[in-house]
């Protein structure tokens, strides 16, 4: 008799402590961040290499081209009146200073060839529809 009313004890525990590792599982899984990703215009300042590529939110510039494997590829812009393709990359802040980086101007980009404002994507996006 005395081991009928031990085994009955464990299925409830066990039971429990099932229910407290699901829980906590979700728990941990909500506080781990999400990365973000998204699709960008990509140009090579080595080999001249334009190119898509899925990268996460926050990545730090330049990366890695697929092509000549340089880590110098930088956000590209197309200006849509020469079709003159550049890289948003940012200036040092002094001469010889290359580890100090400073974000590309604030203001609004201009075309280094024809001086253009007219900017766009360097590759086609699909065109969201609504439902």
């Amino acid at each position: 008799m005395g081991t009928q009313v031990a085994g009955q004890k464990k299925g409830p525990v066990v039971t429990l402590i099932l229910v407290i590792l699901v829980a906590l599982f979700f728990i941990v899984k909500q506080a781990i961040p999400k990365k973000y990703y998204y699709t960008a215009d990509l140009k090579c300042e080595s080999c001249g290499n334009v190119f898509q590529q899925k990268i996460a939110a926050g990545i730090t510039f330049p990366i890695k081209c697929p092509k000549c494997e340089n880590k110098s590829a930088y956000q590209a812009i197309k200006c849509l009146d020469c079709g003159e393709v550049f890289t948003m990359k940012p200036v040092p802040i002094a001469p010889g200073a290359p580890e100090e980086m400073m974000p590309p101007e604030m203001e609004m980009p201009k075309c280094p060839k024809c001086g253009s404002m007219n900017l766009g994507p360097v590759f086609e996006r699909e065109k969201a529809t609504s439902k």
